[in-house]
């Protein structure tokens, strides 16, 4: 668990960014360290600031065939 206040900078851009309001925190922290989010919903990817992965994404990205 990572405290807000490492990433509180972040939150009002979190916000915007996120197409789901319940992962604005995810999509902040995100922000703040440049990273990638691993999730299955499409919608999710709606937005072009953060990288966001699907299981079969990750898989490919990692030369694991998924099957």
């Amino acid at each position: 668990v990572i405290p807000m206040e490492f990433f509180q900078e972040f939150k009002e851009e979190g916000i915007k960014v996120s197409p789901d309001p319940k992962d604005a925190p995810f999509f902040a922290l995100a922000l703040k360290l440049k990273g990638t989010i691993w999730s299955n919903e499409p919608r999710l990817k709606r937005q072009s600031k953060v990288k966001v992965l699907s299981t079969r994404d990750l898989l490919k990205e990692l030369g694991i065939d998924g099957r």
